[in-house]
């Protein structure tokens, strides 16, 4: 019986999984979104998307400033491997106004 409790224990930890989210972005209709990941600390937070549209499938890593309405790309890629391979933006940049990443940014900053 010990050895059953240790393993339902085990097994429904190991089985805590991000549930991913669809982003609605009306202003890139062709394109769904999803977050595969997100994290908050603060007033800065980070998301990871999937974007599948007409041109193929990418992905994104922002970092968003929640108090200042800035964003800036940690990377991006046609894979995951690539996002996490490539340089990030050196600087923040204002948020426009119903762009694809205010839409992402909404998300992340809830």
């Amino acid at each position: 019986m010990k050895n059953f409790i240790i393993l339902a224990v085990g097994a429904a930890v190991s089985f805590n999984v991000f549930a991913a989210e669809v982003v609605y972005v009306p202003t890139d209709t062709k394109a769904s979104y999803t977050i595969l990941d997100k994290t908050r600390d603060g007033s800065m937070a980070t998301i990871t998307t999937e974007r599948k549209g007409p041109s193929g499938t990418s992905y994104s890593k922002r970092l968003y400033d929640c108090t200042a309405g800035t964003v800036k790309y940690l990377g991006d890629g046609e894979t995951i491997e690539q996002m996490n391979n490539s340089a990030p933006d050196p600087n923040m940049a204002p948020i426009v106004d119903r762009s694809i990443a205010y839409y992402i940014g909404l998300k992340a900053c809830q």
